[in-house]
């Protein structure tokens, strides 16, 4: 009897320990080491006159709830829309010919102030935007992870491609897709009657990192 009782002891703690290892765990995104850029090209008979862009955030901030099954976990990111930065030099070296030539200043605080203005981004009434992922699809390695986006006020479904690389403690998720403004509620920037604009479809290039949350966090 003392051996039964004993051995339902022994597993009951194994069961308890087993059920902890299923629950989900919390990672942070790592905002230093995360970034996203975003490609964007002229477009109409003058495009010749305008500049193709690099626009950037290097603070996305939020959560990941890690299940059990990692295609079930959770995702949460945030923006500041104002973070946005306009053609980093070192940033520009790295996508081809297009970019080589460094843009002016005045360009690109003028492209800034155009993307935050209340025709696209509106920056002053909705100075975040929120990534909400409602499913994780495929594998780990080709994964396709279906979100919501809110951004300037509007929801939106969008489907990003990613590959995700997890230890017990980290996750890197990088990935790209092409996506037209319409997709996001948005119209593409026009000037002078609409003889220059920005081409309505967008490059998307993101690398998140997460940690394993802690209690001090």
């Amino acid at each position: 009897m003392r051996k039964m009782s004993l051995l339902l002891a022994v597993l009951t703690i194994m069961a308890a320990f087993s059920t902890q290892a299923q629950e989900s765990s919390e990672f942070r995104v790592d905002s230093d080491a995360s970034r996203l850029r975003v490609l964007a090209t002229p477009d109409g008979p003058l495009r010749r006159f305008g500049h193709h862009h690099v626009i950037s955030h290097h603070g996305i901030s939020g959560t990941v709830q890690v299940a059990s099954n990692p295609l079930e976990s959770s995702i949460s990111l945030e923006l500041n829309v104002a973070d946005f930065v306009v053609d980093e030099s070192a940033l520009r070296a790295f996508e081809g010919e297009d970019y080589e030539k460094d843009v002016p200043q005045k360009d690109k605080d003028g492209t800034k102030s155009n993307m935050l203005g209340e025709d696209l981004l509106n920056g002053e009434n909705f100075p975040t935007i929120r990534i909400q992922s409602s499913a994780i699809e495929g594998s780990m390695l080709q994964a396709n992870i279906v979100a919501t986006v809110t951004i300037a006020g509007m929801e939106n479904t969008v489907t990003f491609p990613a590959s995700i690389v997890m230890t017990d403690d980290s996750f890197v998720a990088m990935g790209q897709l092409e996506i037209v403004h319409g997709e996001l509620g948005l119209s593409p920037f026009t000037a002078m009657g609409g003889a220059l604009s920005v081409g309505d479809m967008m490059v998307l290039k993101y690398e998140i990192t997460g940690v394993l949350a802690t209690d001090s966090d």
